[in-house]
């Protein structure tokens, strides 16, 4: 019948001698103990990522490789200046928030460049992990009156709760969309350069601006027939196929859904909406 060889630590050996003439037994055991610490000691000790650590959706692309992993941090009272500096424009508050709170994606360092080069969904998500790592991963609220029962209640909400959206494949970079008439539209997900270029349409026309993203996001049009039209004029495009395209985009955007967020209000049991936004998240910033 086999034992099993229990090994000795091999510190517990010190410095003795031993003869493998004498001792065979103790003698393969020491040798034993000295494999298995030469081992252990070529293990690398990993640590823990660290509060400021993010995984993101879908980061950037470099030659062929993405990296997801990104660096932010808590703000200090220099950022607070610069945020109240940015005025009352909320993609000015966020591309400064960006800038100042994320120390960098993959190896890059944060520049307005790589911001923009984000999904806008992986910038709403590192806004939130920016406001976890300076203020606490908490939200408070007194005094939320209920539509349903008017009764004002206080809440206390985990950022967690927010809903989230995944994308199934990070590295896929192009979607199909299913349009009338047998034709299908090939997009890409808006960007920060996107979302900025929709916002310096000013002059409240929402079409116009739905005209912009969807010049800048939908690549080609396949027909029914097999042929592809490149980058057709949006203004063109029937307002039908339009609304599908922009939904498309807005659904499979990845990340925080802010305007989603509802709770069940415990004294009538219904479920009260409650819309997070900038404003919500820093707070007396």
């Amino acid at each position: 019948m086999t034992t099993d060889l229990v090994l000795p630590d091999f510190d517990d050996f010190g410095d003795q001698t031993i003869r493998g003439n004498d001792s065979p037994d103790e003698a393969t055991a020491a040798t034993q103990a000295l494999l298995q610490a030469d081992r252990e000691s070529e293990q690398p000790t990993i640590d823990d990522p660290g509060e400021t650590h993010v995984v993101l959706e879908r980061g950037i692309c470099r030659e062929g490789t993405w990296y997801r992993d990104a660096e932010v941090r808590e703000l200090t009272g220099a950022d607070e200046e610069a945020i109240a500096a940015a005025g009352a424009s909320s993609h000015k508050i966020l591309s400064t928030l960006l800038l100042r709170g994320v120390r960098s994606i993959g190896n890059e360092p944060m520049t307005r460049q790589l911001a923009d080069e984000l999904l806008i969904g992986d910038r709403e998500y590192l806004v939130m992990e920016i406001r976890r790592v300076t203020f606490g991963d908490i939200l408070e609220f007194e005094g939320l009156p209920c539509p349903h029962c008017e009764e004002l209640t206080d809440l206390s909400v985990p950022l967690v709760a927010i809903p989230f959206v995944h994308l199934d494949d990070p590295e896929k970079t192009e979607f199909s969309v299913p349009l009338r008439k047998g034709r299908t539209a090939l997009v890409r997900l808006p960007n920060g350069a996107d979302q900025a270029a929709v916002l310096a349409i000013r002059d409240g026309n929402g079409a116009k601006q739905d005209t912009e993203i969807l010049n800048r996001c939908v690549l080609r049009i396949r027909n029914a027939d097999g042929s592809e039209v490149r980058r057709p004029p949006a203004i063109e495009l029937t307002m039908s196929d339009r609304k599908t395209i922009l939904k498309t985009l807005t659904d499979m955007q990845p990340g925080p859904r802010y305007g989603n967020f509802a709770y069940t209000h415990e004294t009538c049991g219904q479920e009260v909406p409650l819309p997070i936004n900038l404003a919500i998240l820093f707070r007396g910033v």
